[in-house]
C-alpha cells in the first residue's frame, strides 16, 4: 500500500511530502504538484477530484477527455509515450501505470522530474489511488469522500439484487483470438462486485500477446466452456467491430456445442461497451457495475442515461 509522510522545518511549516507509490518507490514532493503530466487518461478524473491541474496527458482512442483537461498537450499514446514532449512540458510530477511505464522513469527521473506510480485495474486500485492523489495533493479529505461517495453508489446497485450466485464467463475478444477474463480484469472486477461467480476463479495459467504475459486473462477454449456451463456470458472486445463478430460467429457461435450452453439457451450472453470495460472507468465504476446488473436483472436495474 502507499503511504505518505509530511516533512516540516523547525517551525512547523510543511516542506516537502514522501509518498510510497505502488512500486514501493519513496518519492519525495518539494511543494504541492502544480503541473502533472498523466501517462494514462484513466487517471484524468481522479486528479480532478481532488484539484489537480493537468498541463500533459497520453492520448487514447477510447473514452471521452473530461473538459478540464482538453487543452493538455498530448505526449503520444498510453503505450508509446513522448518523453521529450514530456519534459518540455516542465511538469513536477508525472503519474504513470504500474507495468506499462517503468521503461520511462529512469529519463524522467534524469531531469529532475518526478514520477509516482499507480495501479489502476480493480475497483479498490482507484479508491486506493483516489487516497495517494488526495495525499499528493494536500486534499486528503476529498481523496477519501470521493471514495466513499463510489462505494456507496455500488452498494445501491447491489442492495437491489436478489441473493443468489451465478456463474459468469467473460470472453475478450481481438482480432489476435479470443480469451476469459479474470477476477483481475475490469468486468471480472464488476462481475465480484454483483456476487457472479467467475468459471475462472482460481485459474494459474495466463496468456501472453504482444504486450507480454496477460495476468487478467486465461486461456479459452470452448471445450473447458461446455464443462463450465456459466449461466450468464459477457463479451469485450477489442478492435473492429465487424472482425470481432466474424470471428465470434466463425470460431465460436458456428459450432452446434455453442447452443447447448446454459447462457446462450437462456439468452444471457452480453456484449459490455468499451468506454467502461475496455480502459478503466475510474470515478464511472458505479455505471460499469450498474450496467453490468441491468443486463442481468433489468426489470430491478436501469442503466445510466448518457447525458
Amino acid at each position: 500500500m502507499s503511504g505518505c509522510t509530511s516533512l516540516t522545518n523547525t517551525a512547523g511549516i510543511s516542506t516537502a511530502t514522501k509518498i510510497t507509490d505502488d512500486n514501493q518507490r519513496v518519492v519525495t514532493l518539494k511543494k504541492i504538484p502544480e503541473r502533472i503530466v498523466v501517462l494514462s487518461p484513466s487517471f484524468l478524473e481522479l486528479v480532478e477530484a481532488v484539484d489537480g491541474k493537468v498541463v500533459g496527458r497520453a492520448k487514447t482512442q477510447l473514452g471521452k477527455v473530461p473538459e478540464f483537461a482538453k487543452d493538455a498537450a498530448e505526449v503520444g499514446f498510453i503505450f508509446n509515450i513522448n518523453v521529450e514532449k514530456i519534459v518540455e512540458l516542465k511538469p513536477d510530477l508525472v503519474i504513470a501505470y504500474k507495468g506499462m511505464h517503468e521503461r520511462y522513469l529512469h529519463t524522467l527521473e534524469a531531469n529532475n522530474i518526478p514520477v509516482i506510480v499507480l495501479s489502476l485495474k480493480s475497483y479498490d486500485d482507484v479508491k486506493h489511488s483516489l487516497v495517494v492523489l488526495g495525499q499528493v495533493m494536500h486534499k486528503e479529505d476529498k481523496g477519501k469522500a470521493m471514495a466513499e461517495k463510489l462505494d456507496k453508489d455500488i452498494a445501491s446497485t447491489v442492495s437491489k439484487l436478489p441473493k443468489s450466485e451465478r456463474s459468469v464467463a467473460i470472453l475478450h475478444t481481438t482480432n489476435m483470438g479470443i480469451t476469459l477474463e479474470k477476477e483481475s480484469s475490469i468486468a471480472g472486477c464488476c462481475a465480484k462486485l454483483l456476487k457472479l461467480h467467475n468459471v475462472v476463479q482460481g485459474a494459474t495459467k495466463t496468456v501472453s500477446g504482444p504486450m507480454g504475459t496477460q495476468p487478467d486473462m486465461a486461456p479459452y477454449s470452448l471445450e473447458d466452456l461446455l464443462e463450465k456451463n456459466p449461466q450468464v456470458i459477457f463479451i469485450t472486445s477489442m478492435g473492429a467491430k465487424q472482425d470481432v463478430e466474424g470471428k465470434l460467429k466463425s470460431e465460436i457461435m458456428s459450432n452446434e456445442a455453442w447452443n447447448s450452453i446454459d447462457a446462450v439457451k437462456n439468452n444471457q450472453v452480453f456484449f459490455l461497451p468499451d468506454e467502461l470495460f475496455l480502459l478503466n472507468p475510474g470515478l464511472h465504476y458505479p455505471d460499469a457495475v450498474r450496467l453490468m446488473a441491468a443486463k442481468l436483472y433489468p426489470d430491478i436495474v436501469k442503466e445510466k442515461k448518457n447525458d
